[in-house]
Formats: structure tokens, sequence, C-alpha cells
């Protein structure tokens, strides 16, 4: 389908339902992958006036912001995702470039490891300075060359890291002790840090909604709310352990008989309340 200014298709809204990919929507934003699965489904391409497209994204979806919807859309362009009308061709590209990667096994970060182009590409892309990712590569590879942790996703890591030291060094805390709010997520590596000690990212979520509560109604600032998370989660794991331990036991062991053999034999208090009429 192709858009031509100021043209709207009331057939498009045939379906108030819509999926998008998880990689897209990590790698560029719920928005883009909305608007790129939106344009997939209906196969949609636009003029070159942008406002056809951004028109139609805010009357299918009110919730996206222009603004964020035409940054959302130069992004997939510029990623190749959507066409438009100049350059469209006969087979439709919508594959993801995410970060080159391998996927068949799992590596050490290399000291003289790099960031792809791809990887590079993404961070530009979200407004991240050149110089802010160079000054942090050699703190990133420095901590993961002293865990020895393997994977085969690094460059999908120093984007992860990158944009949540890009966003702290962005916001007005500056690293400042701050309150908790509902908003309040741990950052990915406290859940690796947590599998270490066998306690999963799924048991781990269990017990933030009690977390951001208790601080929530403490009001107490700090700036190292991963830490004290890691602290909360280790403690009421283990807690819960030993609570299920002990259940196990009850049900497991036998009862201990505060008599000896004889007496208990001898003993005929159970009948006393028993009448023979």
């Amino acid at each position: 389908m192709l858009l031509r200014k100021g043209e709207v298709h009331s057939r498009l809204k045939d379906n108030d339902n819509i999926s998008f990919s998880k990689e897209v929507a990590e790698t560029l934003g719920i928005e883009s992958a909305i608007i790129l699965e939106f344009c997939k489904s209906k196969r949609i391409n636009f003029s070159n006036n942008i406002n056809d497209l951004v028109f139609l994204i805010k009357k299918e979806f009110p919730f996206i912001d222009s603004n964020i919807a035409e940054l959302s859309i130069n992004k997939l362009v510029g990623y190749k995702l959507i066409t438009n009308s100049d350059n469209v061709k006969k087979t439709s590209n919508y594959r993801i470039q995410s970060p080159a990667q391998n996927n068949t096994y799992k590596t050490k970060i290399d000291p003289s490891w790099m960031p792809s182009k791809e990887a590079l590409e993404i961070l530009k892309m979200s407004q991240v300075s050149e110089e802010f990712h160079q000054n942090k590569l050699r703190e990133f590879k420095l901590y993961w060359q002293e865990r020895g942790q393997e994977r085969n996703n690094w460059n999908t890591s120093f984007i992860d890291y990158i944009r949540r030291e890009w966003a702290k060094d962005q916001s007005s805390n500056k690293g400042l002790p701050f309150s908790i709010n509902s908003d309040w997520v741990p950052s990915e590596d406290v859940y690796d840090i947590l599998e270490l000690s066998d306690i999963s990212k799924e048991s781990s979520l269990k017990y933030l909604s009690e977390f951001i509560l208790y601080w929530k109604e403490n009001g107490s600032a700090f700036s190292t709310w991963n830490s004290k998370f890691i602290e909360h989660v280790k403690r009421r794991h283990i807690g819960n352990q030993r609570i299920d331990h002990e259940e196990n036991k009850k049900h497991i062991e036998p009862g201990k008989y505060s008599k000896d053999f004889s007496s208990r034999k001898s003993d005929s208090s159970w009948a006393s309340e028993i009448k023979f009429e």
C-alpha cells in the first residue's frame, strides 16, 4: 500500500491487535517496533513527505507522540527496515540489522575486542556521543575480563551498558542519592550477579514490588539501589529456602514421642472420655 499525501485508508483499522519483535524493541525502542510491525502487516510505503506516515501513525496509535513517531520512522528508514516510495524494491527487507554476534558458542571478552559497526550505528541513533562510549569501552572490557563470564552477545551487552551509563550521565541526579519510585528497575548486571548465587531473574523479580514499596514508604535516598536490591533478594531467597526446608522436614521426619514404650503401652488416658451406656 502506498500512502499519497493526505490519504488515509480506513481499512487499516480492521485489526486492533498488533505484536512486535522483542529484538527490535530492545534495539530501537518500543515505538519503532510498533511502527515497523504496522507498516509490515499493512504493506505500507510512504511518499517523500514523512508527515503523511506520521499522521497515519498518530491516528492509529494516539499514545505515540508525533515527534517520537517521526524519530522512530527516521530510525527505521535509516536501517532500511521501511522504505519511501522512491526506493521501493520488489522484495521488502524487514530483517532487523542487529549487532553482529556469534550464536553458535559463548566466548570470554577479548582485551582487543571492539564493538561492531552496527553496534556503533545503533548508539549513534540513540544520540549517545562518540566520545562518551569510547571513554566507557575500556571500563566495560575490564569489568567483564575480571568476571571471566562467557557470552555470545558482547555487542548487545555493550549497547545496554552504554545506554544505562548515558542515561545516568544525562539525568539530573548525576550519580547523587535519590528516592526510589514505582518505575525503578534494577540494571541487567544485577541479574547476572544474582545468577552467580543460583537465583534466576524470574525468582528475583518476585521480590521487586515489595522492595520498591518498602523503600518508597521509608523515603530514604541512596545511589546504590542495585546493591540494596541484590542484598534484599539474597536475604529473602535464603529465608524462603529455610522455611521450605523446615516444612519438608515436618512431612518427612517421624514424630518424637514424649514417653517411652512401656509408659505409652500402659497409658489408658485416651479412653477416659469414652462413655459406655
